[in-house]
This record gives C-alpha cells, structure tokens and sequence, in this order.
C-alpha cells in the first residue's frame, strides 16, 4: 500500500539520521538492512493494515455481444476490448469481484434465454484485473449439468477464486466461504441467490440459496473464526426495480444481526441506493456496515433499455488496528455505461466506461451521448438523493 511505502521511508530516513555518527561500513549496514523491510512488517510493527476492494454488477454476454467479439480471421472470441477503460481501476485495486452471469456452458454461444459464453471470456476477465468471481445465479444451470461444470472447471483452470456454486460437497467444504487473503486480511465470502431458471439441478452439484437457516448457520460460524471481515453478496430482489423490496430489507437486517459487515446484491439489472451506517441490535455491539442492493448490470447488450444499459462500481478501504473493530474507510461508487458504436451492419462495439463527477471526454455520436446522459442524471438522481454515507468518485 501506498502508505505503508510512506511510512517505510520516514523509518529508514530517521535510522538513517540516528546512524549518522557511526563508522562508515557500520551505517552503510544498518540501511541496507532497513531497505529489506517491506511493507507488511511495517504494517504489522504498527498494529493497522489495509487493503482496497471493489464490487462489480453483473457480467453478461448477450447474443450480440458474443457476435462482435468474434474475429473472422482468426477464428476466435476476444473479449478484451468489453474490458479496455476499465482496467486501470483494477490495477489500483487489491480486490476485485465480480458476479458471474453466464455459464461456459460450449457452444452453441448465445445470451438470453439460456446464456452460454465462450471460454475465452474468462481470460478476458482474469487478464482485465478481476480476481474474484461469486456465480450463484439464476442462469447458472442455463446448460444443465455439463455447462454447469464447465463453467466451474474454466473459473478453476484460470486460478480465479470463486464461489457460490460448487461441484458437489467436497467442493463446497473447500469453497464456501472464499476465504480471501490480502494485505494482511483475512476476509470471507458468502455468496447465495434466490433460485435457478425451471427450478432444476443435479446432484451432486450443489448451489447456495437464500435460505435463512443455511445463512444463519454459515455467519454465526463465520464469527467464531478470525475473520478480519465477513461479506456476503446476494443476487436478489425483483428484476428492474429501483428499490429493495421488503425481502431484501428483512434480508439485510438478518445477516447484519447474525454477524455479516457488508452486503452486496446484484439481479435486478439496475441500480439501487447504497448504505454507510453504524448498526446496533440488542444482539450485535456496535459496528460499521456498508450495504449495496444493487450495482446493476457491469457489461451486457441491454442497449437502449432505460436504467439497464449501465450500472455502478462500489469501492473502499478496509483498515483494521490491533485490538480495534474493523472500518470501512471512503466508500464511493463510480458510474460506468456500455458504450455500443456500431462495428458492421447490427454487430456493436461494446466498452465498459467509466464516469466520476469530473465528468469525460469520450468521443461518441450525439445520439449515444444523449443516451449517456439520460443514464447519468437518472443515476445521479437517485443515488444522490437515497445513498446514506456513500458519495461518487470525485
């Protein structure tokens, strides 16, 4: 971390100084030793660490965004342009995660109903900065069994850590939770949806649904473990709406209670408020929580659909002192759209841009920037007047 390089500097400047009226060979020694310092021993000498974390919608491929990636001379998928703007927000990141909503399910590749990517959207995924994928949803068994695995076995094969669906219980047990390590943190993942498309898997796969027993078992267990921080990342709600419903809301206060620190939801393909607030029951001390219903869809073809061609980014800082609770330092959301110039005849580009308040200078038609900015005051809107605590990125 960044600090952390500050505070590696001051050290070896001040033993530097302190050193000054040894011999020479002696203080050439001591500073070599204080350069083989590195950052985590710096942080644990200090008793706080921290790290940077950032939470995507959904990831999807429709039928046209599928098409355009396809290259006709060398006969292969490329997904890395769906990717390009948003890259270097990852790189700055420690942790990425984003929820999976395709299956490598083989071909034939299609979006809507029954969406099957190719394999070579994963590469674009892990080569983009996005480490860390949750992949219960309802289109998971959109390829039964067989691309149910794939999809798991490509995850797998490109050293992603992922959860949410697993091969059968032996695979659960080592999944569930993703137990992420970064930084000095040790974090864990739930991930559970409300169901699959027709209501039918085969065991022994197995899937993580929102069953309140299941959860309640899972984060009062979490608990007893040490965890610098639990979250869980829901995928939710009703289908385009703008506001958490009363489920979702029961939901909440049920994980907060039985020892989650934040929430994330995706589903609905549209975005809903976000929450930065200190919760307290009679049965949970006070803590720190953060809480996003929904960050709507990362990348799709959803086109010209109102609320859905877009979605937002949440992002901050867990920091932790020895013997002190946990903070969610400087959550803010950044805004992006899928930007669709028109590549040949129906086939489209398709760009994940980022916006900040500062605004941008992306090129496009007219007809595409009054589109963004519909997207944008519509967003603006709405999570400028319902977010508690959490501001956009300046």
């Amino acid at each position: 971390m960044k600090k952390f390089n500050r505070i590696l500097f001051y050290i070896t400047l001040i033993i530097s100084f302190s050193s000054c009226n040894t011999k020479g060979q002696e203080s050439v020694q001591i500073l070599s030793d204080t350069t083989e310092l590195n950052t985590q021993v710096i942080a644990d000498s200090l008793g706080k660490k921290e790290v940077s974390l950032l939470f995507l919608g959904d990831i999807m491929q429709h039928g046209l965004q599928i098409e355009s990636a396809y290259n006709s001379a060398t006969k292969k998928y490329d997904f890395t342009s769906q990717f390009k703007y948003v890259k270097p927000i990852f790189e700055k990141t420690d942790i990425v995660v984003g929820n999976l909503e395709v299956t490598f399910g083989g071909p034939p590749y299609d979006g809507y109903p029954k969406f099957s990517s190719p394999n070579s959207l994963g590469n674009a995924i892990k080569n983009a900065g996005i480490n860390y994928l949750v992949m219960s949803n309802n289109h998971v068994y959109d390829r039964d069994k067989a691309g149910f695995e794939n999809t798991i076995r490509v995850v797998d094969s490109l050293g992603l850590k992922r959860t949410g669906t697993f091969y059968d219980y032996a695979d659960k047990k080592k999944n569930h939770p993703m137990i992420i390590e970064k930084e000095g943190f040790k974090i864990a993942l739930f991930n559970y949806g409300y169901g699959v498309n027709d209501n039918f898997y085969e065991v022994p796969n197995m899937i993580n649904f929102l069953d309140k027993d299941s959860i309640k078992n899972d984060l009062q267990t979490a608990t007893t473990k040490n965890y610098d921080a639990i979250i869980v990342m829901m995928h939710w709600g009703e289908e385009y709406e703008r506001q958490p419903d009363s489920l979702q809301l029961d939901l909440t206060n049920f994980c907060l209670e039985n020892g989650a620190d934040i929430l994330i939801g995706s589903h609905s393909h549209v975005i809903n408020r976000m929450e930065h607030y200190s919760y307290k029951s009679n049965k949970v001390e006070e803590k720190e929580v953060l809480v996003a219903y929904s960050l709507g869809n990362f990348v799709s073809n959803y086109g010209k659909w109102r609320y859905c061609d877009g979605g937002t980014m949440v992002k901050f800082t867990l920091t932790k002192e020895k013997n002190k609770k946990l903070k969610i330092e400087n959550p803010e959301y950044q805004l992006i759209w899928v930007y669709r110039p028109i590549k040949s005849g129906k086939l489209r580009y398709h760009y994940v841009l980022p916006f900040n308040k500062a605004g941008n200078n992306y090129k496009m038609r007219d007809s595409d920037r009054n589109q963004l900015n519909v997207f944008l005051k519509d967003s603006r809107e709405l999570l400028n007047k319902q977010n508690i605590g959490v501001k956009e990125s300046e």
